[in-house]
């Protein structure tokens, strides 16, 4: 019982970290709880192309869709060698 108590514990805190982070990055978001940045913010759909160079994410339009693009230009692109030195590109889709 005290093993799985502590996983659930550590699965919590691993899962909450990330959303905190990206809040952190969103002017006037700080505040928001987990729930509600999924929602407003993560909880999409989109298509995902797979190129030779790079992989496409187009997402469906959300009202707050450019808050979120911004943060992930913000970013440097970089190659994941997991991905075989593919770099990853969010775009927003011209559908909703």
């Amino acid at each position: 019982m005290v093993i799985k108590v502590d996983f659930d514990l550590v699965m919590s805190i691993l899962a909450h970290n990330p959303y905190r982070l990206l809040a952190l990055h969103l002017d006037r978001y700080q505040h928001f709880s987990d729930e509600r940045i999924y929602d407003q913010f993560i909880h999409n759909s989109g298509e995902i192309t797979v190129r030779t160079s790079d992989i496409r994410i187009d997402l469906k339009k959300k009202r707050k869709l450019p808050l979120l693009l911004d943060f992930f230009m913000q970013e440097i692109t970089l190659n994941y060698p997991w991905l075989n030195n593919k770099s990853v590109q969010f775009v927003a889709s011209a559908t909703s």
